[in-house]
């Protein structure tokens, strides 16, 4: 039993403090082990000071461990026995070692979407869907240190922030809410067929489809082998004079939609559409125009950062919502202070 193998359902830090709850009540084996992960995890990640596992000591229905450093108090951590399940606590010997360790054990919560609360935010639709981005943990944050920053944009560059909305299947009535709302506000558009991208917005591009009575076939990122065609599961004369909606979870500046354009008008197609669950905003709307094809989006990186979302559904820490906001702020910038070598999103669109 790993320590980043338990599910959290509910987590929150006060000062040097952080305290998680799992749905699982663990057998003693499976706790001893859990014990020696946490106390590996935290030597190798948070503070390599800590030298030794010191012993157990029981109370009530609790068990206390203590992760030993050569000059600084222990790292206390303690399993809390419930009915129903188990609660644990690290009491650190300092804030950052805490933040540390929240952020950590935050990518492992298994929270419910709680649709309820997130439509009645005083925001804007789009920061309602980016508050379900956030709640799911589709909307990742790295600060480079516990783990290292995403690289994004074809891996030319890298971020603090990266959108997996590939994970939004594992949550079906928030799929089923961003499947209906992104259906409302493409229905009214002119096109024939869809197309989605492979691989993160094939699912999505496919219930579109569904809903709105539409073909769809969707768009390799490479040809893998020979017999492999950029465009599956269409042929030049069904794409011939047609129209087609391109599909996709995000967009940075849409390297790979310019692809997809480009094969799509090579064998006779038409495309002046595309539409993201979400955008960056990182000049994509303008690269995308200047292609002759309009950007729609349900979020955004405006939206995703707004103060309408309150920091007990984003689970953002000051630290990183600075970072995040400094990277869009000027992602060349960013990267020359990180040391990275940057690309330059325009002219490479």
């Amino acid at each position: 039993m790993k320590l980043e193998q338990v599910p959290v359902s509910e987590i929150e830090i006060k000062r040097n403090i952080v305290r998680f709850s799992t749905p699982i009540v663990f057998e003693t084996s499976e706790i001893k082990e859990l014990v020696q992960s946490g106390f590996d995890t935290y030597r190798k990640i948070i503070n390599t000071e800590v030298k030794t596992l010191g012993r157990m000591k029981t109370e009530a229905n609790a068990q206390i461990y203590s992760f030993d450093k050569v000059k600084h108090s222990p790292v206390l951590f303690n399993v809390i026995f419930d009915l129903t399940k188990t609660n644990f606590s690290f009491e650190t010997t300092s804030s950052d070692e805490a933040l540390k360790l929240f952020r950590l054990l935050r990518d492992q919560r298994q929270i419910a979407p709680d649709l309820a609360t997130v439509q009645t935010l005083k925001g804007s639709f789009s920061e309602i869907i980016a508050a379900l981005l956030w709640q799911i943990g589709a909307i990742k944050v790295s600060l480079g240190d516990i783990k290292p920053y995403f690289k994004v944009d074809e891996r030319k560059n890298y971020s603090p922030l990266y959108i997996d909305i590939k994970i939004l299947p594992a949550y079906p009535k928030v799929f089923d809410f961003i499947v209906s709302t992104s259906t409302l506000l493409l229905e009214n558009l002119d096109f024939d067929l869809v197309c989605g991208i492979e691989a993160g917005s094939i699912t999505l591009a496919s219930l579109i489809a569904h809903k709105l009575s539409k073909p769809m076939f969707f768009a390799r990122r490479e040809k893998r082998y020979p017999e492999a065609r950029l465009l599956e599961g269409i042929n030049s004369a069904q794409l011939l004079h047609k129209n087609i909606l391109v599909v996709d979870d995000t967009i940075v500046a849409g390297w790979t939609k310019t692809r997809v354009f480009e094969e799509i008008r090579n064998l006779g197609g038409k495309v002046d559409k595309c539409f993201v669950v979400f955008d960056r905003q990182q000049n994509s709307s303008q690269s995308l125009k200047e292609q002759g094809v309009n950007l729609y989006s349900l979020t955004n990186i405006r939206a995703a950062l707004s103060s309408a979302i309150p920091k007990s559904i984003t689970y953002l820490t000051d630290a990183e919502h600075k970072e995040v906001r400094e990277y869009f702020s000027s992602p060349k910038q960013w990267h020359k202070n990180k040391g990275f070598k940057y690309s330059d999103l325009i002219k490479h669109s």
